[in-house]
C-alpha cells in the first residue's frame, strides 16, 4: 500500500494510480469537510473508496471561551496553570505575535514568535527549539501548526478570535495529542471581527 499525507498532495497526485493502476491507496487528514474529501478522491483517482470519518469529539480537551480584557494577564494566566510545559499561543497580526512574545518572555517565559515574516531559518530554529523542549511557548499566526509533531501540547490560546471554525478545529486539535488533559482558551473581541475582514478583504483585492 502507498500512504499520502494529504498535505503533501498535488494535481500530480493522480499520475501514481496511472503509472500503478494496481496499487492500493491510503490518504490520510486530521480535518476535511465534505468537499476536501470528494476532492482527495478526485485528485487521487480513486474508484469506489472505502471513506472512514472518525468522530470530532476530543473528550481530553477543556474549552474556555472569555472576553478579552487584559491579554498579557490573560495569556499569563494560563501559562501559569500550565508552567514548564508547552502551549501554542495564537495572533492575527505579526505585530501582535511579536509584542505578546516579548512581553512573555520579559515575564520570564520561555518563548518565541513565529510567523512568516521572520527569515526562513528563524522559523526553523523556532520550531527545532519548541520540537526539542527548548521553548514552552510559541507565540505565532495561523502560519505555525502544520506539521508540529509534538504530541505533549497542554494548551491553546486564542488571543483573538480564529479565521473560522475549520481553522479553530484544526489549531485547538494540536492540545492533547497524547491524550492527556490539555486546555483550549479562546479570548474573543469586536475588533478581532473587523481584524480578519480587513486581511479577507486585502487577499481578495
Amino acid at each position: 500500500a502507498h500512504l499520502i499525507p494529504v498535505k503533501t498532495m498535488s494535481n500530480r497526485s493522480n499520475a501514481l494510480r496511472a503509472s500503478a493502476p494496481g496499487i492500493p491507496i491510503q490518504a490520510f487528514t486530521a480535518t476535511a469537510t465534505e468537499q476536501v474529501r470528494r476532492d482527495i478522491v478526485a485528485q487521487l483517482g480513486l474508484c469506489d473508496p472505502l471513506v472512514l470519518v472518525g468522530p470530532c469529539d476530543r473528550p481530553n480537551l477543556t474549552y474556555r471561551v472569555q472576553p478579552r480584557s487584559d491579554l498579557l494577564r490573560q495569556a499569563l494566566a494560563v501559562v501559569e496553570r500550565h508552567r514548564g510545559e508547552a502551549g501554542i499561543v495564537y495572533a492575527i497580526s505579526r505585530k501582535d505575535v511579536e509584542e505578546l512574545a516579548s512581553d512573555l518572555a520579559a515575564a520570564g517565559v520561555r518563548a518565541a514568535a513565529y510567523h512568516a515574516g521572520l527569515a526562513p531559518d528563524v522559523r526553523a530554529r523556532v520550531q527545532e527549539r519548541f520540537l526539542n523542549e527548548e521553548l514552552d511557548v510559541v507565540v505565532a499566526t495561523v502560519a505555525f501548526g502544520m506539521g508540529i509533531d509534538r504530541t505533549d501540547v497542554r494548551f491553546v490560546l486564542h488571543a483573538a478570535l480564529p479565521k473560522g471554525l475549520e481553522q479553530y478545529s484544526q489549531e485547538t486539535g494540536r492540545a492533547g495529542r497524547d491524550g492527556l488533559p490539555a486546555e483550549c482558551v479562546l479570548l474573543h473581541s469586536g475588533a478581532a471581527f473587523f481584524s480578519w475582514k480587513g486581511l479577507i478583504e486585502r487577499s481578495h483585492a
